[in-house]
């Protein structure tokens, strides 16, 4: 069964990707699944997620060092 589901890491970084408005996990799951083919919810969770770890910390996050947060991020999150 194909699911996205979005927890605190991936609400997290659909926000600072600007893929949601990060109002909520429940408007982030919407945004995310009109954004991306659902065969790819399952993989595509585990990925960000992974990729989260290793480039867009929660702690100690610097954007400049994250290949997406570099081009697309939230203008904020570099003042």
């Amino acid at each position: 069964v194909p699911a996205f589901p979005v927890d605190t890491h991936i609400h997290r970084l659909a926000w600072r990707w600007t893929l949601s408005s990060g109002k909520s996990v429940e408007r982030t799951e919407v945004d995310l699944k009109r954004l991306f083919p659902q065969d790819s919810w399952n993989t595509l969770h585990l990925r960000i997620i992974f990729f989260g770890r290793e480039y867009c910390p929660a702690k100690g996050h610097d954007p400049g060092k994250c290949p997406i947060c570099s081009v697309i991020g939230r203008r904020e999150l570099f003042r």
